[in-house]
């Protein structure tokens, strides 16, 4: 029974661990609506760069995700200056920069999904912490504790499942980065890619969140083969 006990705290704590970096790296990537733009062409204007009045040169994929995305060029206009920015050669200009700020983030629904999504990593980051403890030090978890975590996880598989919700509904408003020419076109709207792709990104956080699930059942398992070990 102990080494039973020992095996499925293993899996748990592995998974658990797969869980938190999948989520991790799914928040802070842009790539989870993309659009592949195969060949360059120019566009009069781009409402995320509204002070550029110059016409604009597609020529690269654009993407965007909870907290970063990707413009599809390669060099801006400078405003008030006859000078171009190369994304690739200035340093203080990258492509797929992340939202500085609360502010930053477009959309209401945008700014809740970022906070849930990323207070839903931390506390399986935690969750994950307390998973390797009752791994290593199983003494130091009693039958409560593990019930804790199992409830805990599934808080985290509710809070990101809504985020990712609260995400998708988000596609509709104008002010999302991925609306309008260049990125996901003017038809894009609530569970409406319009001209995008699903990115990996967000397959990534869709799987680690339904990971939550077997999580929470090795996690129960875990408290069922404690309890028979302590009886």
């Amino acid at each position: 029974m102990v080494y039973a006990y020992k095996a499925t705290a293993g899996i748990w704590c592995t998974l658990s661990f797969f869980i938190v970096v999948g989520s991790i790296v799914a928040f802070f990537m842009p790539f989870w609506l993309v659009k592949n733009n195969d060949y360059s062409y120019t566009i009069p204007e781009d409402k995320n760069f509204k002070e550029v009045v110059n016409s604009l040169t597609v020529a690269n994929d654009a993407a965007c995700g909870v907290m970063s995305y990707c413009v599809p060029y390669n060099a801006l206009p400078h405003p008030n200056e006859n000078v171009t920015l190369n994304f690739k050669e200035e340093a203080h200009l990258i492509r797929c920069p992340m939202y500085t700020s609360f502010s930053d983030i477009p959309t209401i629904f945008g700014r809740v999904s970022s906070v849930l999504f990323g207070a839903g990593c931390i506390i399986l980051l935690v969750s994950w912490i307390f998973s390797a403890i009752s791994l290593c030090y199983g003494y130091m978890c009693d039958v409560s504790t593990f019930l804790l975590i199992s409830i805990v996880q599934l808080f985290c598989l509710i809070i990101n499942g809504i985020a990712i919700l609260m995400w998708v509904m988000s596609w509709k408003d104008p002010e999302f980065k991925c609306h309008g020419v260049g990125y996901c076109g003017t038809t894009i709207g609530n569970f409406n890619i319009g001209e995008c792709d699903l990115g990996w990104a967000f397959l990534l956080a869709l799987a680690s969140t339904g990971s939550i699930v077997l999580a929470v059942f090795f996690g129960c398992l875990s408290l069922f083969l404690q309890k028979r070990k302590d009886s």
